[in-house]
């Protein structure tokens, strides 16, 4: 019963007409297509504005690697003379802060005067060598 509503038609238009073999089939050219599509003027303008875009934007990208590459190399140069000189300075200044804990104590007050303002005790007697 199902297959009483299935339209099927074997006719003799239904299949392609045969044709002989012909010396074109041996020789094996291409076919040239009927459906090909040629572009008009403006679509081929237009599609040589978008590749001139993509060829200026692949060399603005090789340019901006090219100079990020020069920065960071010279970044990384100057990264090892700012570190030298943080070690320098770093060491400079835990000198300078030893002197001043020295100095703020009253024997290195007293030191001071001693040395550089040539100042003497109360029951002391200055002797100068010459």
């Amino acid at each position: 019963m199902a297959n009483t509503n299935r339209r099927i038609a074997y006719t003799d238009v239904a299949y392609p007409e045969l044709h002989p073999v012909t010396e074109r089939h041996y020789r094996r050219q291409p076919v040239k297509s009927h459906n090909r599509k040629h572009a008009s003027r403006n679509e081929q303008i237009l599609y040589m504005l978008v590749n001139a875009a993509l060829i200026f934007g692949l060399a603005q990208c090789a340019r901006a690697l090219v100079t990020d590459g020069v920065n960071l190399s010279l970044l990384s140069s100057s990264q090892t003379s700012v570190q030298n000189y943080y070690s320098q300075t770093h060491q400079e200044n835990q000198l300078l802060q030893d002197k001043i804990r020295l100095y703020s104590s009253p024997s290195g007050i007293e030191e001071l005067a001693r040395n550089h303002l040539n100042m003497v005790g109360q029951n002391e007697l200055p002797i100068r060598f010459q």
